[in-house]
């Protein structure tokens, strides 16, 4: 079979996560077949017999669109290549008459949320919430089988698309079995008491509910307000509101702002931490999450389903509606007074990667 797979954009963050576990899994899962993988020049690219790279470094929209519509087509025939699947590792598939899987994470075109096009920090948001769902949809055929991470993405992208359930598959993705006895243990400053809180910039982050709670918490509990660290994996000036209300609110002392961290020096921040804050209203699985059960760590985050089928077994999870600032303010003062551990999440031991594999051959 010939297999040709979009996966160019996948570059950084939880989307390049997606590609190398594919790679990992194809070494071993190739069972004869040719695979043409676009890819960024900038990716792993190991040596594996029926594997060829091919590079494609312009990520613009615009080349985007047209590789989908009629780009990668036209190179298939140019090269005399028959595919039998494609395979997109990047939510949308292409405009052809074969067999596609699509591996889809991006959360924002399958919630309502309104965002603001004339706001620079919600541009890209209005952007995918607005014009990525038809490039989704227009490639969906009933020769499309769709993998999502957990059924709560099911769900939304089977009401978004009007897609026949039964063509979208549930696949967890590996997680990586962490050593905790041999995670290095970051310096805190021992006086305090340390969250954390990994995310990126953007608004559905909330990184704005820390700052509203901070602030209540100050308003009745000065000295526990005072004992507080919350380590967050942002720079000043990537979240606009975020700086405002810190301002506002007085509460420089209060944030520890670390910006991107290699992932050994996060395991290293979630040993010597206390609590995960985790307000984010938008995930397709919310990664710190499994990352700080496997450490014991209490979890405060927002009471919606994607926490809810993260964290289904696991004792040390507190859901809080995730605009209710003061209830917010009363779990980090219930943690701060009680400070205790619980038992590790069970890891992940078999992966479902097979099954993907198994999927493109179906």
């Amino acid at each position: 079979m010939n297999i040709v797979v979009n996966a160019s954009a996948l570059r950084s963050s939880g989307a390049l996560s997606i590609y190398n576990q594919f790679i990992t899994h194809l070494s071993h899962n190739v069972r004869g077949n040719n695979y043409y993988i676009f890819v960024d020049s900038k990716v792993n690219k190991p040596n594996i017999p029926g594997v060829v790279y091919l590079i494609d470094n312009n990520h613009s929209w615009l080349h985007r669109i047209i590789w989908d519509s009629n780009g990668l087509a036209k190179w298939l025939r140019k090269n005399n290549i028959v595919p039998d699947v494609v395979v997109s590792l990047q939510n949308t598939g292409v405009k052809m008459n074969c067999k596609q899987v699509i591996y889809y994470h991006q959360p924002l075109p399958l919630f309502d949320r309104k965002w603001n096009f004339f706001n620079r920090s919600e541009r890209i948001m209005w952007l995918y919430s607005k014009f990525y769902s038809f490039f989704v949809k227009r490639t969906l055929t009933f020769r499309t089988e769709v993998v999502v991470q957990i059924p709560y993405i099911k769900k939304l992208f089977a009401k978004k698309f009007s897609f026949d359930p039964q063509k979208i598959h549930v696949l967890f993705p590996d997680v990586e079995n962490i050593d905790i006895k041999h995670v290095k243990e970051e310096h805190f400053e021992n006086q305090y008491i340390h969250f954390i809180y990994p995310a990126t910039a953007t608004p559905y982050k909330e990184h704005k509910t820390l700052c509203e709670c901070l602030n209540l918490l100050k308003s009745y509990n000065y000295d526990l307000f005072n004992k507080i660290k919350i380590h967050l994996t942002i720079k000043k000036g990537e979240n606009i509101v975020f700086d405002k209300l810190v301002i506002k609110y007085g509460l420089s002392d209060r944030f520890v702002l670390e910006g991107r961290k290699r992932h050994s020096d996060l395991l290293s921040m979630y040993k010597a931490s206390q609590c995960l804050l985790f307000p984010s209203v938008i995930e397709t699985l919310g990664l710190p999450l499994l990352e700080a059960a496997a450490f014991g760590l209490p979890i405060i985050v927002s009471d919606l389903d994607y926490a809810h089928e993260v964290l289904k077994d696991y004792k040390g999870a507190f859901y809080v509606e995730p605009y209710n600032y003061q209830l917010w303010a009363k779990m980090i003062e219930s943690v701060c007074l009680d400070i205790k551990y619980y038992k590790p999440l069970s890891q992940q031991e078999k992966s479902s990667w097979n099954r993907f594999f198994d999927l493109i051959e179906y």
